[in-house]
């Protein structure tokens, strides 16, 4: 093996690397770029301790004007020398690299086991599916494969808890679980990630119950992640009132873990979760308890100055953008329209305000379609039916752009879309025609996912036959109301 390369990850940050890619401004893929690596491998030199290849280390001193020392590395002597078995090594290596399975899989079985910083490796393996140059099967079936090992290798059990391997080794898989069964609700297959994340709750609830301080937190973390993801998957999978339930087990779990980042999103799903049982009221409370939260915070950083070594590691931007734009919905729903518009606002501003690096957790359940999915509720709320059917639409094509808005909230946003159409006073030529292509992608879409967003679809086609009585086009549509 190279000799450049002299450890495996030490589990601790590299401040000075870190400080150097901000001063030049720089985000975590320019550097890869330049040094001929992922952001994923960047983003492992800067916070799991890394040690980089020498000929990387020498684009990044090259790149940054400064010694390894500076950088926070120790100096290497760089060997010119290489021998036969070295070369081999390389090879190895280098296979080892360019298969994502094997990658990701060393990831999970190589993180130490006395480093409870369970965040930055899902962090690591977000990084990694999001590897561009992975192609798309490849990705799901890596996804699969990490999102079932805490029961094909753990043995975990969805009955009772399971404790085969060390709790060290359990809290390693069930991370990397969690991030693939977030990545399956991205997709099509909410039913699997729902009865998979099942498997992982008893074990990690007798961790919380049994182990000392900080595993306790590990596994209190976790449990909120899984009780979040079921909790949205809920309102899908025909069992509306669980969301509520769930929702109130991942506050309480993020209570334990000290995660105030767990708790305000907890209760922003918690304010979901009531909205989709139709209990407004509960739903705009749990909201403006989250943005209490955020508000309260924000105050405790202006008390504090920068240099304080208690200074706090600011929330990311995201999280403030999901509380105000479902706080939105809320206020407009309740007839609030002034606070309703200055949410709105505000969800905006700080969605687009997010610097270009910033590392969100999977578990944030926003996205440019979430936002605009929200923008699109509140208007239509509030009676604007256009400006609702121009902000859904834009979904669709922002999706496009990156690929990151999930398949449900697409067929979510197409049937709010034909809604807002069909109550429309200012019909255009061809708003019944983009009606019906929208309703029909839509139910085959609520089909697809098993979802009750069919049920979704039902009430949008009620809609167009009151927008379009007597035609038969958007009549005949009863033909696809054919449940699964």
């Amino acid at each position: 093996m190279e000799r450049a390369q002299l450890s495996t990850a030490t589990g601790k940050e590299r401040p000075e690397l870190i400080a150097a890619r901000e001063r030049m401004n720089l985000s975590l893929q320019q550097v890869g770029k330049y040094v001929g690596v992922t952001r994923t491998t960047v983003y492992r030199w800067e916070k799991e301790g890394d040690t980089p290849r020498s000929e990387h280390l020498l684009k990044l001193r090259e790149l940054f004007g400064m010694s390894a020392a500076a950088l926070g590395f120790p100096e290497i002597v760089v060997d010119t020398e290489t021998t036969t078995d070295e070369a081999k090594d390389d090879a190895l290596a280098t296979f080892r690299e360019e298969d994502p399975a094997w990658r990701i899989q060393k990831i999970v079985w190589g993180w130490p086991r006395n480093d409870a910083r369970y965040h930055v490796l899902q962090v690591t393996l977000i990084l990694e599916l999001e590897d561009n140059s992975m192609e798309d099967i490849t990705r799901r079936s890596v996804i699969r494969h990490l999102a079932l090992a805490p029961i094909d290798i753990l043995k975990l059990s969805a009955a009772c808890a399971v404790f085969r391997f060390p709790a060290e080794d359990i809290l390693a898989h069930c991370t990397a679980g969690i991030v693939a069964c977030w990545s399956l609700r991205h997709g099509t297959e909410l039913a699997l990630a729902d009865d998979i994340v099942s498997y992982y709750i008893p074990t990690l609830k007798e961790i919380v119950r049994t182990a000392p301080g900080v595993q306790r937190k590990v596994a209190a973390d976790l449990l909120a992640q899984c009780y979040l993801l079921r909790s949205l998957l809920a309102g899908h999978l025909a069992r509306k009132h669980d969301k509520i339930s769930y929702a109130q087990q991942a506050e309480k779990y993020s209570v334990i873990a000290e995660s105030l980042l767990l708790q305000v999103t907890a209760l922003r799903i918690k304010a979901s979760a009531y909205w989709y049982t139709h209990q407004y009221k509960q739903a705009l409370h749990a909201a403006l308890q989250a943005k209490h939260l955020l508000d309260e915070r924000d105050k405790q950083d202006k008390q504090k100055t920068v240099s304080s070594r208690h200074a706090q590691a600011p929330l990311p931007k995201l999280l403030y953008s999901y509380v105000y734009a479902g706080l939105a919905s809320f206020q407009a729903r309740d007839k609030q329209e002034e606070s309703a518009l200055l949410s709105l606002k505000k969800a905006h501003e700080t969605f687009f305000s997010r610097p270009p690096d910033e590392i969100v957790p999977i578990w944030i359940n926003h996205s440019i379609g979430t936002l605009l999915l929200n923008d699109g509720g509140t208007h239509a709320l509030l009676g604007n039916h256009k400006a609702a059917a121009d902000s859904l639409s834009q979904i669709e094509t922002k999706h496009a752009q990156d690929m990151t808005i999930p398949f449900s909230c697409r067929v979510e946003a197409m049937i709010d879309q034909a809604i807002a159409e069909a109550k429309r006073t200012d019909h255009e030529a061809g708003s019944m025609e983009r009606c019906i292509l929208l309703w029909k992608t839509a139910i085959e879409g609520a089909k697809t996912l098993k979802s009750d967003l069919f049920d979704d679809a039902i009430r949008a086609h009620a809609a167009m036959c009151a927008a379009w009585p007597g035609e038969t086009d958007v009549s005949d549509l009863d033909d696809l109301i054919v449940h699964w």
